[in-house]
């Protein structure tokens, strides 16, 4: 342990392609480092996923005495303190079926309210085919303009072709509908959200709450929906494996040695505070 342990009080990790390995889950290394540095950090997940889709992920951490306290799901649209939650940017339903009316080619269309999965086609995405199989949710299949609720969360656009993403993305932007976000959480996901719903937003929300200052947090992270949390917080670490567009426009942030299906985030996290852990 050393000088950074000292100095830094808060860890955020994005899940998928940066705490997660490729199969989804922590590893044992992983879990190792965390356990270790628990007591004496905050440990925050901040990820895409909904709060149902990372249930497996926690229960995970729990069976290793891992208390992650707050939980940022919906890229930052909700916030969670030991699954209460505390804040919440929705954007309200009359604005979404204006996005809803562009036209998304073979794009499938997923939204989110507070509590339910709502699609406009069979389920093609893998990683929703994940929570699918291996967490049993299901999305509700109907037609997207003519649901009965008041906000969602997020609308989250699927398609293995970027061209047709890309040009979606284009289409909605050019609309200049007021307040909202649109982002690629992955390269074949398109996200919408309320423009005050990202994880370094956040992130400030719970610093504040927890007396932190953001000069004193680390976080994790490899798309495109993690760069305000990595430009702007204390250190922000790129994994291996991030995009090229992160690489690109963050240019002064650290890169792990290893990728997220290496232990990335562990042996970094080893290496940074002088763990007495032995990974090779």
């Amino acid at each position: 342990m050393n000088s950074n342990y000292k100095r830094y009080k808060m860890l955020v990790f994005d899940l998928d392609g940066t705490l997660l390995n490729n199969s989804h889950e922590i590893s044992f290394l992983t879990l190792k480092v965390l356990l270790t540095l628990e007591k004496d950090f905050k440990i925050i997940i901040a990820t895409g996923r909904r709060l149902s889709e990372v249930r497996n992920i926690r229960n995970q951490l729990k069976k290793n005495n891992i208390n992650e306290n707050y939980l940022v799901t919906a890229n930052g649209a909700e916030v969670f303190l030991q699954e209460n939650l505390i804040f919440r940017h929705a954007m309200n339903y009359g604005l979404v079926k204006e996005i809803l009316k562009i036209h998304t080619g073979n794009a499938d269309v997923n939204l989110y309210t507070f509590d339910t999965w709502y699609s406009n086609s069979y389920v093609k995405s893998p990683i929703m085919k994940h929570f699918i199989t291996d967490l049993g949710l299901n999305a509700i299949i109907k037609d997207l303009a003519e649901l009965d609720v008041d906000s969602v969360s997020k609308i989250v656009y699927y398609c293995d072709d970027l061209a047709t993403l890309n040009k979606l993305n284009n289409d909605i932007r050019s609309k200049d509908f007021q307040d909202i976000r649109v982002f690629f959480s992955s390269r074949d996901l398109l996200e919408v959200t309320n423009i005050n719903a990202d994880k370094y937003n956040a992130i400030k929300n719970i610093a504040f709450l927890e007396s932190v200052p953001l000069c004193d947090v680390v976080a994790f992270g490899d798309n495109n929906n993690d760069y305000e949390m990595l430009k702007n917080l204390g250190k922000g670490v790129l994994m291996k494996n991030a995009n090229e567009f992160l690489k690109i426009n963050l240019t002064n942030n650290e890169i792990t040695k290893f990728s997220n299906n290496e232990d990335g985030v562990a042996r970094f996290l080893i290496d940074f505070f002088e763990l007495d852990i032995k990974y090779e």
